[in-house]
């Protein structure tokens, strides 16, 4: 089963700074069974699930969430997995728009 954030319980795991941890965080969990879902309900592509592509990972600095981007439709556009660090499990994911969280276009 997977759940679909909203803004606010996204905004909610975010801290002021986050660290980009992309090239030395350890997975806390195996995401793929997760990310396997989001293919069946076409929210992900199976290309990005068969090759484990993960775009960047972020560390909010309190060190109890990982953000873990997945590539989607197009080069301005996540699947975030939200990973609570403390109880070791998956919060949800969340359609991250950068083209309109910052007004490109």
């Amino acid at each position: 089963m997977t759940t679909e954030l909203n803004t606010d319980e996204y905004n909610s795991t975010l801290t002021d700074r986050m660290i980009n941890v992309t090239g030395i965080a350890h997975p806390a969990i195996d995401i793929w069974p997760y990310v396997n879902e989001l293919v069946s309900q076409k929210i992900i592509s199976a290309y990005v699930f068969e090759n484990r592509i993960v775009e960047i990972v972020y560390q909010n600095d309190g060190n109890t969430f990982d953000h873990v981007l997945l590539p989607a439709e197009n080069a301005s556009f996540f699947i975030v997995i939200v990973i609570d660090l403390v109880q070791q499990m998956i919060v949800g994911h969340y359609k991250l728009d950068l083209n309109e969280l910052y007004g490109l276009n």
